[in-house]
């Protein structure tokens, strides 16, 4: 047997690691040093957006339509619907949210309030 068959990681096979090393840890510094602040409530009515709450500071925002208003809360993280005018009041009853994807709906002021990044 040769020594050079013996042998189990090249000179090629070290920079092939190296090199990708280099790469993942840039791609993750890159993604540290460019992302946003983290994530926002995003209120909309009937699809158009209203407001951005980040969650990392706390707000109040008074959103009038002509079907009624809902007030929403930013606190701790999390957003919620402190208030509002409709009848069934399930979208103040609805536990805060702070997860990417997670929604409060009032349907009959069209209104949702999601988390997003």
């Amino acid at each position: 047997m040769d020594k050079s068959e013996t042998k189990m990681i090249s000179k090629g096979d070290i920079y092939l690691i190296v090199v990708i090393l280099f790469l993942v840890i840039s791609a993750l510094l890159w993604r540290y040093f460019t992302a946003d602040e983290g994530a926002k409530a995003v209120v909309t009515i009937d699809g158009t957006v209203k407001e951005e709450l980040k969650l990392v500071q706390d707000a109040e925002v008074k959103i009038v339509t002509a079907e009624g208003y809902n007030i929403i809360k930013v606190q701790d993280g999390k957003a919620y619907v402190a208030e509002a005018d409709c009848r069934d009041h399930i979208c103040v009853s609805h536990q805060p949210i702070s997860v990417e994807g997670e929604t409060i709906v009032c349907l009959p002021h069209k209104l949702v309030v999601e988390v997003k990044e």
